[in-house]
């Protein structure tokens, strides 16, 4: 044990230095407005922090220490995503005014979110929270001479305010209770305090939503898709995820504090989950379509949360944050080509409704088995609904249309394999978990079979009032303040000027 002590002790010491080496690389190119060799080395100091995060991880394995684990697992995943996004930023912002400060601020924003996890003492854990949401806000205002951006970023920063707010306040709760700065300590003490842990839900709770964009505090996400593509694709796949790891980290909590504050999680989630989705279906924005798509996975994670599945939550949120960073960085090539637009091509109809036939088999096939398991059944509806909606588009190919189906209809049977595996990895990180409540997961799945209906209603009566009237408020929701438009980018002006300049 004493040997196990020290090399953990060991490998955390290198990877603080490690962070240093960021952190000087980073600041080494405060005024750099293009790539040079300080860069190539800001993105060996981050590739050095993840191998250091794998060692510490594989040192971790064998010790019961559930904290320990998650906390180098989530370093590998914010030192990779890090890595992959400056490697993108090298070219996407070359040029920019503010691209050394921005190298800054990611190296900055990376470091918090990466050394909240690994923060044992409460107050420091705090302190990390909130320095990863400052270095959000600060990379949404790197271009705040303009106007819409200086409104988003006074919108982030009031909508964030319950999040760091409350975690200075649950963190100042575990210090009470359990008399002691060690933050596991006062997850524990206050699981065995009913009365206090219901308020410390409550507070849970609301930070979750705050950070993820839900319900009430939705706006500063919806107005963010304004933040330049990089930031955005680590906001959407980083910072905004946290509120899952969060309810993971703080479960004994969540759990003791009664059945209140997870039903109304799973509602606030639920009402993000309907809202995000009717906003992905009829904005024609890309960007804005995956904000909206961020707000909807966001929302299915804190209802696993509120469920008590958090291996299931915790694996939802890696594999849709690499998913949604992929479509962020890729987001430039989304705008299709003037013969594309011009020249449309009707999709052959279907005599059969294949996508939905498939789409209830898998359901079946995997709920079927243990049909008293809610939970298995909101996760068989979630697969049921990926691969109808995948095998619709394969469907919809006028060239290859029977080799998407095929390959759609593999990748399902893997992911109906492999999902039982890749939860039974996430829970040797988290330990040994509590079982999941099964009446509440019973109610999540009558919810999100309730969404479906009403969705496929309103679309084949497209045409009724009612239908208007909720594509009307759903438009208006998934629009962005006025004050958080601008007719003109600020930038495109700024490159005006330097032109005009040269």
């Amino acid at each position: 044990m004493v040997s196990g002590q020290w090399i953990q002790q060991t490998v955390s010491g290198v990877w603080l230095a490690a962070w240093g080496v960021s952190g000087m690389a980073a600041a080494s190119c405060w005024r750099l407005r293009a790539p040079e060799t300080r860069g190539r080395l800001l993105l060996a100091a981050l590739a050095l922090v993840a191998c250091i995060s794998i060692a510490g991880l594989v040192a971790t394995l064998d010790v019961p220490d559930r904290d320990a684990r998650l906390g180098w697992a989530v370093s590998i995943y914010v030192a990779a995503l890090g890595l992959w996004i400056v490697a993108f930023s090298r070219r996407h912002l070359a040029g920019d005014e503010r691209y050394g400060r921005y190298l800054v601020w990611m190296t900055w924003t990376l470091f918090f979110a990466s050394a909240a996890w690994r923060a044992d003492n409460a107050i420091l854990f705090a302190a990390c929270w909130v320095g990863m949401d400052v270095g959000l806000v600060r990379l949404i205002s790197l271009q705040r001479r303009s106007r819409a951006v200086r409104h988003v970023v006074r919108a982030a920063w009031i909508r964030l305010a319950p999040s760091m707010a409350g975690i200075a306040l649950l963190a100042g709760m575990c210090a009470w209770v359990s008399g002691r700065d060690s933050l596991r300590a006062g997850i524990a003490a206050l699981a065995h305090r009913p009365h206090i842990a219901f308020v410390a839900s409550l507070v849970l709770a609301a930070a979750a939503l705050a950070q993820a964009g839900n319900v009430p505090f939705m706006r500063w996400l919806l107005d963010s898709a304004i933040a330049p593509t990089p930031v955005s694709a680590l906001m959407h796949a980083g910072l905004v995820n946290a509120g899952g790891l969060l309810l993971a980290r703080f479960a004994p909590v969540l759990a003791a504090g009664g059945i209140l504050p997870r039903a109304l999680l799973l509602a606030a989630a639920w009402a993000s989950v309907a809202i995000g989705t009717g906003v992905l279906m009829i904005h024609a924005d890309y960007k804005r379509q995956l904000v909206a798509s961020t707000m909807a996975q966001m929302g299915l994670m804190l209802m696993e949360c509120a469920v008590g599945a958090y291996a299931i939550a915790v694996v939802h949120l890696w594999l849709h944050g690499l998913f949604k960073a992929t479509l962020f960085l890729r987001s430039g090539s989304a705008v299709p080509r003037p013969d594309e637009v011009l020249v449309t091509q009707e999709a052959p109809s279907l005599r059969v409704p294949w996508p939905a036939l498939v789409g209830a088999a898998f359901l079946l096939a995997y709920a079927l088995p243990h049909p008293a398991d809610g939970l298995r059944l909101v996760l068989g509806l979630f697969l049921g609904a990926a691969c109808a909606a995948a095998l619709a588009s394969a469907m919809a190919l006028t060239a290859g249309r029977w080799m998407g189906a095929a390959i759609t209809v593999l990748a399902g049977a893997i992911a109906l394999v492999l999902r039982d595996e890749l939860v039974r990895a996430c829970e040797v990180l988290l330990g040994t978990p509590q079982p999941a409540d099964a009446h509440l997961a019973t109610v999540a799945a009558a919810l999100m079979a309730l969404q479906a209906a009403v969705y496929a209603w309103l679309r084949r009566h497209a045409r009724r009032p009612y239908a208007l009237r909720a594509y009307a408020w759903l438009a208006h929701m998934g629009d962005a303040s006025p004050r958080a438009i601008e007719a003109q980018p600020m930038a495109l002006e700024r490159l005006a000027e330097e032109a005009t300049l040269s």
